[in-house]
């Protein structure tokens, strides 16, 4: 689940922020879909989970690396997606969490929940044939899983992930099924992982920028 966390100051326009970072594994067989349960309900593994700080706004990810293949004989692809695979991905929604429509497959997927379990209809899933994966911004509502990739558009901008209101956590994993079509599952047969280094951005409660600038000073003073 969660491998390392660093805390850094942002200034942004006279704006303090706070980064918080985790660096996270995300296995080929992690189920998007299987968010928010404690136990696997689908043929593969539990998708890793990050709590999002209080505060926090949007995420990024400055780095996502690996390879993936959903079966031994079809070819390794980064967490774009595979291109090359003879059906593309529209696969349903099940248990709350939004299915996927992309153009490719076994992408690096994420869902905002809140707390508790998952419950309800699934929100409507996102057409990404439509939105295509060059956004500068997403804003998918909680139990709508969304395409992440590698974090970055193709003209090198780091992709904002909007919070919706009410998520406390973000999992991470991938959507699969037979033929990469209808209902979920086909993932005991994925091989590979990818690495994120998945970062947010988080405005301080008001008095706190002022305490983090005191803390600096602090620090200032007493290394004279």
């Amino acid at each position: 689940m969660r491998k390392a966390a660093a805390i850094a100051v942002l200034t942004l326009g006279g704006l303090t922020g706070l980064a918080s970072a985790d660096v996270v594994n995300v296995d080929a067989k992690s189920v998007i879909f299987d968010a928010g349960h404690e136990s696997g309900t689908l043929d593969g593994t539990l998708p890793p989970m990050i709590e999002i700080p209080v505060g926090a706004d949007y995420l990024y990810l400055p780095e996502v690396t690996g390879l993936v293949r959903a079966h031994p004989a079809l070819q390794w692809a980064g967490p774009d997606g595979n291109s090359t695979t003879l059906n593309d991905s529209d696969i349903n929604s099940y248990q709350s969490i939004s299915g996927l429509v992309h153009p490719r497959t076994l992408p690096l997927l994420g869902v905002f929940l809140g707390d508790g379990l998952p419950e309800g209809p699934a929100p409507s899933r996102l057409d990404f044939y439509s939105i295509g994966s060059d956004f500068s911004s997403l804003s998918p509502v909680s139990g709508q899983s969304f395409f992440i990739g590698d974090g970055w558009t193709d003209g090198e901008v780091n992709q904002h992930f909007m919070i919706p209101a009410g998520a406390t956590r973000l999992y991470l994993g991938l959507a699969d099924a037979s033929y990469f079509t209808g209902e979920p599952g086909a993932y005991i047969d994925n091989q590979g992982s990818f690495t994120a280094d998945v970062r947010f951005h988080v405005i301080p409660a008001p008095g706190s920028a002022a305490l983090i600038g005191l803390g600096g000073l602090m620090t200032l003073r007493r290394r004279r």
